[in-house]
């Protein structure tokens, strides 16, 4: 029998962001750098992540997620590829808001978004479906570009919880059970005849 093929996927949120020094906000597409906080997270995740000898790695292409992966990337000498399909939901009227304001000056959206995520998305921005097929699209892509590689994708909460959520076979209504800590580190297995196999969650250094 021959020896299957394993194509390691390193999924990584990025640093935490500017913003949450006074508020935290529905960012979204909104292009908003890392703190100094951010910054000193993703220079720990660089060291942890030698250790699994990536070949290269992907990011959006907001400045959140290209400069975490350029800090992983640096002391590996690693090429970067950034494209838009691996962006943050778009959350429409909602980006730039905290909780609170978005319950104040729409809270009949919010509710209906809070009971079925997958029907009523934010007003003006991204349905969810429409957003997992961006990303599962890029995501499939870049696995079988790299068939048998290990390589890195840098990206964002709600894009990352929708990966774990589709190769799980999770209705994307529970993808905010998923936590997707600043930082975290996931890796997904995937082998040439059987279904993804998530080795880690949400693991943070």
């Amino acid at each position: 029998m021959d020896k299957q093929s394993i194509t390691r996927i390193v999924l990584v949120r990025h640093g935490e962001t500017t913003d949450e020094d006074t508020k935290k906000i529905y960012k979204g597409t909104l292009d908003i750098p890392l703190s100094a906080k951010g910054i000193v997270r993703l220079k720990r995740v660089a060291s942890h992540l030698a250790l699994h000898n990536l070949d290269c790695i992907y990011t959006s292409v907001l400045s959140r997620a290209v400069e975490s992966g350029r800090i992983i990337a640096g002391p590996h000498n690693l090429d970067i590829i950034s494209d838009s399909s691996l962006n943050e939901l778009h959350f429409g009227r909602w980006q730039g808001l905290s909780f609170n304001e978005i319950a104040e000056k729409y809270p009949d959206n919010l509710s209906l978004w809070l009971q079925d995520p997958e029907n009523h998305p934010p007003l003006g921005g991204e349905p969810l479906l429409q957003a997992q097929k961006r990303i599962m699209g890029k995501f499939r892509e870049i696995v079988d570009r790299h068939k048998g590689g290990n390589v890195g994708i840098v990206a964002h909460g709600g894009a990352l919880r929708i990966i774990v959520c589709t190769l799980l076979s999770v209705k994307l209504c529970n993808m905010f059970r998923v936590a997707q800590d600043h930082g975290c580190i996931n890796i997904v297995d995937i082998y040439d005849d059987s279904n993804p196999v998530i080795t880690l969650l949400n693991f943070t250094v």
